[in-house]
């Protein structure tokens, strides 16, 4: 699917989201925008520095939230203390076809998630997204979703959810189900509904899938082989969900209360998972919620998407002990003219080295 389809597929559902009767509405908002912001800012894109965060802000209309002359507000920061990078749920067992793990962390823990990905093949690469529910999974079904139950290991009740075309999210196919502590998550895949046979590949469970085409309503079958089901579930009943912080490759010095990152990535590959094998990044996105975000990303030595062509206008790089870092964006940010600009920001970063025993959760400190 691409970035295009996303944004071009997001788009239409807010539109259906705010022309649509209240509170009858079809969606529920709080899992549409966050399924939405997994789809633009968690599936395959090149655009994940500032480029892409613009992208993402105008296609959700987001708006500064306060007035020029006003005194620069405090805002909900990502992660948990100084560490801008948390996990709240995490793969307890992976099958060897999933062997990178990224994680996605937002202010206020809202659609943080764990994404467990394979290596790069013709055919792309096996994905599953795992976040936490603000529900049981299932008093938020709608009319264009089915679900099918099912039971983990030990005996837990879970669900298979499929999608019509109608819902907005064709082509999802979701297992939710209770984590070890009561609440609920779910793992999610896609399947691209003009080439199934190549979902079974992608999804690492080779075998015929049949699933109702565009226009029909939700599958009443899995769309993936019992091997691969079967590793689902055993994923599903391994999920841990104690929150803890990620340690990261560096240190910002001096930030102020209002200018905090509000969502952090940790990218295995790197770029989005676009990246070679073995390789990782760190985006950091500030001023998420205002008008010009501003994009902090660090990788290994060349393997930052800035660093691979010319450094583009409105771009800061610098590399040290083997590691590339570049802040992008922010244009008119009064959080970024606080700190000085790109180039303020830049110098508040200290890079530890692809060491990850070096690394630390004290990312931000005064």
């Amino acid at each position: 699917m691409s970035t295009e389809n996303d944004f071009s597929g997001l788009r239409s559902r807010l539109a259906d989201l705010t022309e649509g009767p209240a509170p009858a509405s079809p969606f529920d908002p709080v899992r549409t925008a966050a399924a939405g912001r997994r789809r633009v800012l968690a599936r395959r894109t090149t655009a994940v520095g500032g480029t892409g965060t613009l992208a993402v802000a105008a296609v959700f209309g987001i708006v500064a939230a306060f007035a020029p002359g006003a005194p620069l507000p405090a805002r909900p920061a990502a992660g948990i203390g100084a560490d801008p990078l948390a996990k709240r749920v995490d793969f307890g067992w992976l099958p060897a076809s999933l062997p990178n793990v990224s994680y996605i962390s937002t202010a206020g823990g809202v659609g943080t998630e764990a994404v467990a990905e394979g290596n790069k093949t013709p055919d792309g690469a096996p994905r599953v997204d795992l976040m936490l529910l603000s529900d049981d999974g299932l008093s938020t079904l709608n009319g264009n979703e089915r679900s099918i139950p099912v039971h983990l290991d030990d005996g837990r009740k879970a669900y298979w959810v499929t999608q019509s075309e109608g819902g907005g999210l064709m082509g999802d196919f979701q297992l939710r189900f209770p984590a070890k502590d009561g609440r609920w998550a779910e793992m999610a895949w896609s399947v691209n509904w003009g080439g199934v046979y190549s979902f079974t590949k992608i999804s690492g469970a080779p075998g015929t899938v049949t699933v109702s085409p565009p226009g029909h309503a939700a599958p009443t079958s899995v769309p993936a082989s019992a091997q691969w089901q079967q590793d689902l579930v055993h994923m599903a009943t391994e999920v841990t969900d104690a929150p803890a912080q990620i340690p990261l490759p560096l240190r910002i010095t001096g930030l102020p209360d209002g200018f905090k990152p509000e969502t952090g990535f940790l990218w295995r590959p790197s770029m989005a998972g676009l990246g070679a094998p073995g390789t990782w990044s760190v985006l950091l996105i500030f001023d998420y919620s205002g008008p010009n975000p501003t994009s902090l990303e660090v990788g290994l030595h060349g393997t930052l998407s800035e660093k691979t062509a010319p450094v583009a206008k409105g771009t800061e790089c610098a590399t040290s002990g083997g590691l590339d870092v570049c802040v992008q964006g922010g244009s008119g940010s009064r959080g970024l003219a606080e700190v000085g600009g790109l180039k303020g920001l830049l110098k508040m970063v200290t890079l530890l080295g692809p060491d990850e025993k070096q690394w630390t959760t004290d990312v931000m400190v005064s």
